[in-house]
């Protein structure tokens, strides 16, 4: 008699040669897939500068631009931006702690409540459709329970997201959108607060990494020369390290739907 071996190997042989059970034979067990993590990248303060807005707007989608209301090339870059599948914010200026000038449509805690809706509602029918609105500074007005709670009634009305920039500890932003029953989110990571080509691309990494922890990042940056450039060089890469990009709209969506989402 052939010996062990021997044996299996012949059944093996004899396994293969009958196409039907070779073909249903469970050569390896697929793994499930990771989900991508998800990268939401912000770029603030779009609008003055014509010539910068056309370089955001270049840049491979989706990004989410923030234009800062009646700036004379808002509407048209935010117009562009839609149509080239950018997601697209109003930057409301809101009072900082130290003074800073905030420039048209500014809401500051000196202004009554129909005062600063009026101002958030000019701001807001001043560009074509927005996903929602984030805060241009804003230190001071986040930090006001009743002010932010006029905001966002003003967005509920609209079924507007926010953005928290979160340039504060002591934001109520985020609370004062739950009670309005309205979606929110918040940054994670600040791209260039240093305008340095090798702080920006730490700041870049440091999102990457954050997102591959916690499956997704919210960063924000601006569109100067240095933040352009990097990102002009780097977003190409995100796809080869497994990172996918979302707007701001897109990426709340999907955090909010109830069973594990299926990134599009």
């Amino acid at each position: 008699m052939p010996p062990v071996w021997a044996r299996l190997l012949l059944v093996w042989g004899l396994l293969l040669s009958h196409t039907s059970l070779a073909e249903s034979w469970p050569l390896a067990v697929p793994l499930e897939e990771e989900p991508q993590p998800v990268l939401a990248i912000v770029l603030d303060d779009v609008g003055y500068d014509g010539r910068a807005g056309e370089r955001a707007l270049a840049l491979s989608p989706p990004i989410t631009l923030a234009f800062l209301p009646h700036t004379p090339h808002a509407p048209r870059l935010a117009q562009q931006a839609r149509q080239q599948g950018h997601g697209v914010l109003l930057h409301a200026p809101m009072a900082n702690q130290h003074a800073y000038p905030l420039g048209p449509g500014a809401l500051t805690p000196e202004l009554s409540k129909a005062e600063l809706q009026q101002r958030l509602r000019r701001a807001l029918d001043s560009l074509p459709a927005v996903d929602g609105v984030n805060n241009h500074m804003g230190s001071l007005l986040t930090a006001q329970p009743q002010p932010m709670q006029w905001v966002m009634e003003v967005l509920a009305e609209r079924r507007l997201l926010f953005l928290d920039s979160r340039t504060t500890a002591a934001t109520v932003a985020a609370a004062s959108a739950e009670r309005q029953g309205l979606p929110w989110l918040r940054r994670d990571v600040f791209l260039d607060n240093e305008e340095d080509e090798r702080h920006i691309r730490q700041q870049l990494q440091l999102a990457i990494d954050l997102a591959k922890r916690q499956g997704y990042a919210i960063v924000i940056g601006h569109p100067y020369s240095s933040t352009l450039r990097v990102l002009e060089q780097e977003l190409p890469k995100l796809d080869a390290q497994g990172i996918r990009r979302m707007g701001v709209l897109q990426l709340q969506r999907w955090l909010s739907t109830p069973t594990e989402p299926q990134i599009p």
